[in-house]
Order: structure tokens, then sequence, then C-alpha cells
């Protein structure tokens, strides 16, 4: 995948984000909900995985890897 499609989940409520992961074929891993952890982030590297942290109900940061 060539295109980094991240910062399209920047501002989506979680289950927002999980529709969208769906859709674009990717595995979603939720790493932070405000301060509770959920995921450590992967040691290894994948074009199909976003990784998301939220704030206050929305996606503050999403990372494909």
């Amino acid at each position: 995948m060539s295109k980094d499609y991240s910062k399209d989940f920047l501002g989506m409520t979680k289950k927002d984000s999980q529709g969208k992961a769906e859709r674009y074929n990717f595995i979603y891993r939720l790493i932070r909900v405000d301060d509770r952890n959920f995921l450590p982030y992967p040691d290894d590297t994948r074009d199909d995985r976003i990784c998301i942290e939220i704030d206050k109900g929305r996606v503050t940061k999403a990372s494909i890897n």
C-alpha cells in the first residue's frame, strides 16, 4: 500500500475508526485510550495494520505499522 491513510483516522470516534479500518482491510490495534494502555506498539512493521490512540473519545494518533 503506497498511500499513508493514517491521517484519515484522526478525529474519529473509536467505533468509526474501527469501521474505517475494516473498510480499508486493516488490522485494528488499539494502543491507548486516555490514560489506559491496551497493547504496546508492535515490534514488526506491516502496511496493513493501523495503531490507534484515543483521547477524550477521539483518535489523536494513528499510524500504519
